[in-house]
Order: structure tokens, then sequence, then C-alpha cells
């Protein structure tokens, strides 16, 4: 089941950045942390659901400021941090099966380094590569031993083709402007049966369907493009890709998405909760007492919102997905 639709109608636009059609329907605008707005589409042929017109570089600029990556030496309090490293240690071993000793290994967007660095650890005479745009995550992850950074983006990253026996993407897709060019590129880097690991949100979700707008994981302006889960299948696999997993459980980003994105629907000011617990005090000091009574609704919004995360689980419909693709021999 799809997104409401704003119009039935088609409209005029940029191309579907994933397959490239230019028939698209209309969306219920998406909107920001500070209420600006920001125009949706959804392509015809793929269901892929992206910003149109662009977001301008001073609106991303402002999305991506300080504030984004927590105001602190991490993004997130302790106990938080805990559970996101917990959860990427499970990644890097499901990572590692299979790869040859001396793997080549690229995390697109690596933020803080947090993967690579644990990837590191665990296989030692790996060559390890991460890209990030300048700014505080890549000031971190410029400290991971032996973690050669790009600072920038795939389009200006320097590799030749057929280069790495892994690459991942962990909640980066939705990021960039134009998804079904990145992925042509990151088909070409990868070496005969190199693996590509995708985690990104699922606009077929059950989450997404049930909260339209005030879904957590929309997060306009700094997702761009949301393809569904079946459409990067197909766009991979017509490339020569073979599907190996596709999961839909991912506790750390589902299930927080159904009491941030419930408390979205409840009051007018998004994500309070979320910039909270980055530590953005400067956003929307004004109510700092609202703050305590989000975190008391979320605690008791916690038994419903896992009776629906297993719900979405039985479905195979989760908020966000992972998909691990090989290429040829």
């Amino acid at each position: 089941m799809a997104p409401p639709l704003a119009s039935s109608a088609t409209a005029p636009g940029r191309p579907c950045p994933l397959c490239g059609s230019g028939v698209a329907d209309v969306l219920p605008a998406a909107s920001d942390e500070k209420g600006h707005c920001f125009p949706r589409r959804r392509c015809t042929r793929c269901g892929t659901g992206f910003l149109d017109p662009l977001p301008t570089a001073a609106q991303l600029n402002a999305a991506y400021a300080v504030s984004y990556y927590g105001e602190g030496a991490t993004k997130f309090p302790a106990p938080i941090e805990r559970l996101r490293e917990a959860a990427a240690v499970g990644r890097a071993r499901h990572l590692l099966r299979g790869l040859p000793t001396r793997a080549r290994i690229l995390d697109v967007g690596c933020g803080d380094g947090r993967l690579l660095r644990l990837l590191g650890q665990r296989a030692p005479a790996a060559e390890l590569h991460g890209i990030e745009l300048p700014g505080p995550a890549a000031d971190r992850a410029a400290a991971v031993p032996g973690l050669r950074l790009h600072r920038g983006t795939l389009e200006n990253a320097p590799y030749p083709d057929r280069h790495f026996d892994l690459i991942s993407l962990v909640h980066v897709l939705e990021h960039l402007p134009e998804p079904g060019a990145a992925l042509d590129r990151l088909t070409r880097l990868l070496r005969p049966r190199g693996r590509l690991l995708l985690s990104f949100p699922n606009l077929a979700s059950l989450q997404a369907r049930c909260f339209g707008t005030a879904w957590f994981h929309l997060d306009a302006p700094r997702h761009l493009a949301l393809p569904p889960p079946e459409a990067v299948r197909q766009h991979l696999i017509a490339r020569g890709l073979a599907l190996e997993s596709l999961h839909h459980a991912c506790w750390e980003q589902n299930l927080y998405g159904w009491l941030q994105s419930a408390l979205n629907a409840l009051d007018r000011d998004r994500n309070l909760l979320y910039e909270r617990l980055k530590g953005n005090r400067s956003h929307l000091p004004e109510r700092h007492a609202a703050v305590a009574l989000h975190a008391a609704l979320a605690a008791l919004l916690l038994p419903p919102a896992l009776v629906a995360e297993l719900t979405a689980l039985l479905a195979r419909s989760g908020a966000t997905v992972e998909m691990a693709f090989r290429s040829p021999s």
C-alpha cells in the first residue's frame, strides 16, 4: 500500500532519481523540525518517493549543521551510544563472513567511522576506506586507526572500477540526490563476487503508511529520495547483482520510529524528543518542560510500539530494511 496522494493527477518535475521515469504523483509535503515544507512526488513506475524540487544548498547546509551530529563528543548520550555500538558489532560480524583476509572495504557515508573501526578490529589485514562529508562526523572518523578517509562525496571519490570486496551504505542511500546513479557507480566499484550492503528507510512499510507525513524516517530535507526495497532489488538485479538477503528487523531504528512518529502526530513540533536525545538544547528551548512530557508519553507508548513492530516483522514490512547483494564472478 502506497502513501496517500495529495493529488491523483500526475505532475511534471524532475525525473525519478532511481529509475528515471518522468511520471509521478504528488504526495503531501514533508516538513522539517522548524516547520519548513518540502514538496514531494512518487514515481508511478517504481514507487520511489522524492523531494521535488531538491532543497537548496542553503537549506541542506542548515539541515546538516553541527547540531545534526550532536553537540557533544558523541551524537547521543552514553546509554544510546552503547546500543548503537552493539548493533554495529552485530553488523560487523555479519559483514566479515566470507570476506578474504586482505579485503578492501568501503563504507559510504561512514559517519564517525564506528563500523569501519569494528571491522578493522576484527580483520586487521583489511584495507579500510570511508567517505564522509566534511564536518564533525568526518573529524571523528579521521581518528580511526588505518582508515583512509575521503572527505567529500561518492561522485568525486577517486576509486577505480572493480576495486572493493565489500561496500556498505548504512542509512546513506536516502541522503543521495540520485540514488540510481549512485547504485550504478557502486556496482562498477565491486570486485567479482564482491558484496554490497544497503540499509535504508522503507517507504512501503507499515510504519510509513500508518503515520504519513508524521513518519520519523521521512526526515526532510535530509532524506532526498526513499526508494522501496523492491525497486532497489529490481534496479540492482538488472545490473547483474544477486540478492543474498533481505532483513526487516532493525531494532535500534524501527522501534524508536514508532515512538517518535506517534509523538510527531500528537505535537506540531517535529522530533522534539529526538533532538533533545542528541543534546540539542538550542532546539526550541522554550519547550523544555514539554520534553519531559514527550519522554513520559514515549514510555507509555513502548508496549504498543513493541506489538506494532512485531506485527510489521511478521508482515515483512519493517520501517527500515537491510539488503545484501553479490556481484557476479
